[in-house]
């Protein structure tokens, strides 16, 4: 008889960690799809749907853009980082998936161009008022 209190005793103890510790597996486990889904949701936001008018791949819900998705889902699944992977679709497509483009010497005259033009816009209007 007294082997068999041990035997429950063990197999009440087993029963409690297994029944406490299932949510807590499941709560890693979905704490790490959320992390997951978050990164996902950052690097996408960065790059532009090259088959919609102005969205990004993370709004959109083209053909294009699900593969974007899965690729970033991939990649930060094998642990690359998320500037390695908007680097990687850099070179793949070029300046076009970003949606801030990059600051060249051949794009200067469109980053200084509407600055210039307020600029201009408001000496004009000063001298109009003066006049």
């Amino acid at each position: 008889m007294h082997k068999k209190n041990n035997f429950s005793k063990i197999f009440f103890f087993i029963s409690f960690f297994l029944f406490f510790s299932a949510p807590l597996a499941h709560s890693a486990s979905e704490n790490n799809e959320r992390s997951l889904s978050k990164s996902i949701m950052e690097i996408a936001v960065e790059l532009k749907c090259l088959e919609c008018e102005g969205q990004n791949v993370y709004e959109s819900n083209s053909n294009f853009s699900q593969s974007i998705k899965a690729y970033i889902s991939e990649e930060l699944t094998k642990g690359t980082g998320s500037s390695d992977i908007i680097n990687d679709l850099h070179q793949k497509y070029g300046d076009e998936i970003l949606m801030t483009p990059p600051v060249q010497a051949n794009t200067y005259v469109l980053w200084i161009l509407p600055f210039f033009l307020l600029s201009l816009g408001f000496v004009i209007f000063f001298f109009k008022l003066r006049k």
